[in-house]
Formats: structure tokens, sequence, C-alpha cells
């Protein structure tokens, strides 16, 4: 008998303990880190069986403007035009530097008018509640405007401890919500995620992936050099002849460029550039980003020109800082390769030294071994020339050849030399029909090397005296000789 009490008094002392265990739980919210400093409070409500609902739920085309103001932050609105039931949003705000990325504002004006399916967390908080929840200071408020005039008008309190979305409810109610997810982050956004720092406005797309293309003048400015880049014209493309490459150099040689390198090192590298983050609004002192003098590259299609200011590359940070001329603030690029800052401009020219279309040429005169040898071109219909050697016809393969082998002059490679005193060893001029010419001349350097002197210009290129008998001096030979020009 004495046993049987015994264990009944335990049970009965185990179920009082149990009970005080879960009055003692019940007491306490389920987020306990939002409570911690706030003894004596009332604990906040938590989701009655997880119950979902919907917040607002507007038609799109009614709302005409979201306005954002965060409570340490600059505010800013994005406005929505809509024409032919297609939405194009705008950034606006006093403190903008950049625009808005269409896409972020796509999907933020969308959640800020449907708040759908979110978790209610309490029907009727009271004051303390709504203090406990971060409604005194919230870190945002947002206010839909209707076509109409009217507005709604939300806030954002404070984050749920377990990191899952602010609390959120309408003006005035005391219906409170939980707002999780992506939904949550991008309606908490600071100005600055909205901006789009995109330099060079034209992306590659599915019908046109060469948008590098559109570029027709490219400018990099150094400390110690500047390379200079023009796109020919579709009829100086025709006038330089088949073959001719696309870009042109100017600086700091003058000559065709190689049309692959410029794609790959210069103008590929143009459509990356793509800064991520605000470093600094407003800088003081350029030093510690190396943009007190900074490598400029200014770029221009027929509808747009653009320059970068390019400083140092950060170690800390992981990508290059730079500025977009015209906007007052330091950028950061994690992305973009910004190794051309250091191209050679021999690396961007062609092999070939000049191109030009016969048919606009009257005759070549050649200085070779200290004879001058003299091509004339009669152009008799707009397809047909006869060409003259010194006087003696040729015919009209051997002529178009060998003013083909004159085009076909290579260099070898670059050189850093000052032009030499002196008359040159060899030299080319083209006269054109309509009075201009064009001139290479030839130094020599040594039993081997040749500097090749454009128009007067230093073209910082030499050439062999191998690859310039290959290319003009047997082939003279072979014509007088009497035999016929071959195509190697």
């Amino acid at each position: 008998m004495m046993m049987r009490r015994s264990v009944l008094i335990a049970g009965i002392v185990a179920a009082v303990i149990l009970a005080g265990a879960i009055a003692v739980l019940n007491f306490f919210p389920a987020n306990v880190g939002e409570q911690q400093g706030q003894q004596g409070q009332e604990p906040l409500p938590t989701p009655a069986a997880d119950l979902k609902t919907d917040l607002i739920n507007e038609a799109t085309e009614d709302i005409v403007e979201i306005r954002f103001m965060p409570f340490n932050g600059s505010p800013y609105s994005i406005i929505q035009f809509l024409s032919d039931s297609e939405q194009e949003l705008i950034l606006q705000s006093d403190d903008a530097l950049f625009p808005g990325r269409p896409a972020v504002m796509r999907l933020i004006f969308n959640y800020a008018i449907s708040l759908r399916n979110v978790t209610q967390i309490t029907e009727n908080a009271d004051d303390t509640q709504l203090s406990m929840f971060g409604f005194d200071d919230p870190v945002m408020i947002w206010q839909a405007v209707r076509s109409d005039g009217t507005i709604i008008e939300l806030a954002a309190g404070s984050m749920q401890a377990a990191g899952q979305g602010h609390y959120v409810r309408l003006k005035d109610s005391r219906e409170v919500f939980l707002l999780g997810g992506m939904q949550s982050e991008y309606l908490t956004l600071q100005l600055e995620d909205l901006y789009d720092f995109t330099f060079y406005p034209y992306p590659p797309t599915q019908e046109n992936p060469e948008t590098w293309s559109y570029i027709t003048h490219l400018l990099l400015e150094r400390s110690n050099d500047t390379i200079e880049i023009l796109q020919r014209t579709d009829d100086e493309m025709t006038e330089a002849g088949s073959g001719a490459s696309r870009y042109k150099i100017v600086q700091p040689v003058i000559g065709d460029c190689n049309d692959f390198m410029v794609q790959t090192v210069l103008m590929e590298n143009v459509l990356r550039i793509m800064p991520d983050s605000v470093i600094e609004e407003l800088p003081i002192d350029l030093t510690v980003y190396g943009l007190d003098s900074p490598v400029k590259l200014t770029v221009s299609t027929s509808q747009w020109i653009g320059t970068v200011l390019i400083g140092n590359r950060s170690a800390q940070h992981g990508g290059q800082y730079i500025m977009i001329e015209g906007v007052d603030a330091v950028l950061l690029d994690r992305t973009g390769d910004y190794s051309f800052v250091n191209t050679d401009a021999t690396q961007l020219r062609t092999r070939i030294i000049w191109m030009h279309n016969i048919a606009g040429v009257s005759s070549v005169t050649y200085v070779l071994d200290g004879n001058t040898r003299i091509l004339e071109l009669e152009h008799v219909s707009e397809d047909g020339l006869i060409g003259k050697l010194d006087g003696v016809e040729l015919s009209e393969t051997n002529t178009r050849r060998l003013f083909m082998y004159t085009l076909s002059i290579s260099q070898t490679g670059g050189i850093n030399i000052a032009i030499p005193s002196g008359a040159p060893d060899y030299s080319i001029t083209m006269q054109f029909i309509d009075g201009s010419t064009d001139m290479i001349e030839l130094y020599s350097l040594n039993d081997a090397q040749f500097l090749i002197v454009y128009n007067g210009e230093n073209t910082g290129f030499y050439i062999t005296r191998m690859t310039l008998q290959q290319n003009l001096l047997n082939r003279f030979d072979s014509l007088d000789k009497g035999e016929d020009l071959l195509i190697y």
C-alpha cells in the first residue's frame, strides 16, 4: 500500500512539473531572439497555424508609381509608363547617380503591389507589440500610387529573428504579416542597389552577337602613349580594296589593324566593362584609387560616346577601380578584363603594310637597290586596265599581280628606334587618279632589317631583306625575263 501511494505521489509531482514546463514554454515566443533585452514586455504572437493570406493584390496597370522611403537611405520612386501594353519603368530620385536596372525594377514593382500568400502573425497587435515588430522605426515605407491618385501605404518593420523576412503591415492597420524570402529582400533595397552601371549600351543579342562592331572610334590614352583606332566607312572599305581590314590604327602608328586582335584585345573587353558597386560617392582623394592619373578609354559609335577612367586594381575588393566620366563616384568592377590597358600598339597592326584599290591608282614608282621602276596604269573601262612597266606594256594579269605584291609587303616585327638620317634605301610611291600620293620608305638598320616609314611617319615596325626580296625584287627579275608572275 505504501508503495502504491509513493508511486501516485511521484506521478502527481511529475505532472505538476510537466505542466509548469509547458506554461513556461507558452510564456516565451517562438522567436526568442526578438525578446532579448525586453523583459517584462508582452511576448510577440506567433503564426496561428501558419495562416497564409493576401495583404494586397493590385492590378499592375492601375499603379503609376511606387515610392520607397528607407529609414536610413535616400528616397526613390519607380515610375511606370504603359504604351501599347509594354511596361517601361524609370528610377527617379534627387540622389540618383545612375539609371535603374530594368529587371530589378520590374521585380520590385511587381512585388510591391502583389503581397500574396504571406504569413499572418496577428490580426490585432497592440502598441507594445507593434513596437516590438519594429514599426516605430520601419526599415522601409512604400506607397503604391493608383492612377486615380489614391495611395496604398505599407511599412516593413524589423527582420524576423531567424532571418526569414521582415514584418509588414498596411498603414494604420494592426494586422501584421511576415513577408519572407525574395520579396522581403527586394522591397528593402537601398537606392544604390538598383543602379545600372552599364558602360557600353549595346549588349550582344541573338540577332547581332558582335555588337562590339558598332564601335567606330576608340581612344586609349595612357601616361606614356596613345592608341587610336578608327573604323573605316563603307566608302573607305571600297577604296581600300578587297582584303582591307575593317579598322585602321592612326596613333601611335598609321596603318591597317589586325581585326582579330582589335576585336579580342580591345573591342570585346569594352563590352565586359560592368562595375557592380559604388565604392565612394563624391570622392575626396582619388590617389587612393589610382584615379588621379588614370588610363582614359573613350569609345564612340554612330549614336553614342562614353569615357571610362581606369585606376588601380584592388586586392582588398578583388576588382578594378574605375569612374565613368560625368559621374562623380568611384566604382568597382569585379568581372571586367582590363588587361588591354597594357596593350602594345604593335600587337594591333596587321602584318600587311598598306591596302589600296587598283581602280584608284594611276602609277607606282619603285626605288629599289638604287634602281627606279615605274608602273603606269591606264584604266580603259570600269574593270579593265593596261599596265606599262618602264614603258613596256604588261599583260593585265601581270599588271594586277605586280600591284598585288606591292600591297603585300609585310612587317616582320616592332622596333623602338628613330628614323636614321639620310635618304631611304628603298621607297614605293603610289600616285592616285585624284592627284594624292601614298608612300612607304625603308631605312637600313643592319644587314637584315629595314625600318618602315609611312608618309614620313615612323611606323615602329621593321621588315627583313628576305621579305622584301620575296615580295618585289625577284618579281621584277621575272618580268624582265618575259615570264609571267605566279601566285605564291
